[in-house]
């Protein structure tokens, strides 16, 4: 019995928390599981048909019509791929996108993220005491509906159960073993950010120097509750959405998780930008990608980015 080499969860625990299959039977320990090459999704090894999306894989019409009907190589091949192109109609389970999905998301919430920020600036300057915070606030909610939207139309909208396929429909792992991976990201990105800022500061490279969180993009008073709910939930919870539910989930069947994991991050990186940032967000990327894969749940990853963010917001604000 060995670990799943693209979600380790997989024989890490005991079947009541192995994840139950799309049609209701749950998984046996003895199952060995891999991925559907039509959906993407985790099937069961030697099953005929795939369960997201009645993908009938080669070897299983291999093994199924030369031991009834005896026909040759050419014949078994022929229906596999009319099979092939049947499921790529019909599939709706798994991952549904791929590199050109993922290409297409990445321009389009590029230009999200500028639209959302000029007309947060226009809502902004109605308010000219705290123009800044409520652009900002605005903003972020301008760019979680298109980021929502964005996953949903080149994804998730042929999928048979869409928070399934992102890992957020339940934790695959013991709920105590998850916090704990998910406390110790935290605590790991958290040294890695003040070891490099250490670093930089101490070699005196300012362009590589991480920028202060500013201060105008905190409500003040009572309402600095608006800008904990915009940046300690909304944002992580979109941004663990888009860049690992979506960008990483797609990639991972075909580059394989670490290839997946630092290409996803590094992307994640690119969309802070900012030099001061690129070094560490990469990081953190990395570690937050690592967690959702290896615990199979995207709240684990939302759970680590909401503390990281909490506690710059609430550092800021007490020091402030």
């Amino acid at each position: 019995m060995g670990a799943n080499p693209i979600m380790p969860w997989r024989w890490s625990e005991p079947n009541e928390h192995l994840p139950r299959q799309t049609v209701g039977v749950p998984p046996k320990r003895d199952d060995v599981y891999a991925l559907c090459p039509s959906c993407g999704g985790e099937r069961v090894a030697g099953l005929i048909r795939c369960v997201s999306c009645n993908f009938v894989p080669k070897e299983s019409i291999l093994d199924t019509q030369s031991s009834v009907s005896g026909e040759g190589d050419a014949s078994v091949e022929a229906a596999a791929k009319g099979q092939q192109g049947k499921s790529v109609i019909r599939r709706k389970g798994g991952v549904t996108w791929g590199g050109g999905q993922i290409i297409a998301a990445i321009l389009l919430v590029i230009f999200a993220l500028f639209f959302a920020a000029a007309i947060a600036s226009i809502f902004g300057s109605l308010y000219p005491e705290q123009e800044d915070a409520v652009a900002t606030w605005i903003a972020v909610h301008l760019m979680a509906l298109s980021i929502a939207t964005v996953v949903w139309f080149l994804g998730l909208h042929r999928s048979r159960y869409p928070l399934a396929v992102l890992r957020l429909s339940r934790i695959r792992m013991p709920r105590k073993r998850t916090v704990l991976l998910m406390v110790a990201t935290l605590a790991t990105s958290l040294f890695a950010t003040s070891l490099y800022a250490g670093i930089v500061d101490w070699l005196q490279i300012e362009i590589l120097s991480p920028p202060d969180l500013d201060s105008d993009i905190i409500f003040d008073g009572a309402a600095m509750l608006l800008t904990f709910q915009a940046l300690a939930m909304v944002t992580p919870l979109t941004e663990e959405i888009f860049f690992r539910g979506f960008i990483f989930r797609g990639l991972l069947p075909r580059l394989g998780p670490w290839r997946a994991i630092a290409a996803s991050a590094l992307i994640f990186s690119a969309f802070h930008l900012s030099f001061g940032v690129l070094i560490p967000i990469f990081i953190t990327g990395v570690l937050f990608a690592w967690l959702y894969w290896r615990t199979g749940s995207l709240w684990a990853s939302v759970g680590a980015h909401a503390g990281q963010n909490a506690l710059a917001v609430g550092v800021h604000a007490l020091g402030g």
